[in-house]
């Protein structure tokens, strides 16, 4: 198994009325590294398909309950 890791930040938005949080997003940035299971480096081309290109998984986050 492999690891796509993605260095970015996460805005969390918060209701001071109900003291809830209401939403949560991630941002991501530019800076992606991937790695095995024990944090070792693989090269990016082990994320490519047959065609030569990288899926692109969205970044949703769940919003709180």
């Amino acid at each position: 198994m492999l690891k796509k890791v993605t260095v970015g930040f996460v805005i969390q938005t918060f209701d001071p009325k109900t003291k809830k949080f209401v939403s949560q997003e991630f941002i991501c940035g530019d800076d992606v590294s991937y790695e095995d299971e024990d944090g070792n480096v693989v090269d990016e081309d082990e994320f490519k398909g047959e065609d030569g290109k990288e899926d692109y998984l969205p970044f949703d986050m769940v919003p709180p309950q």
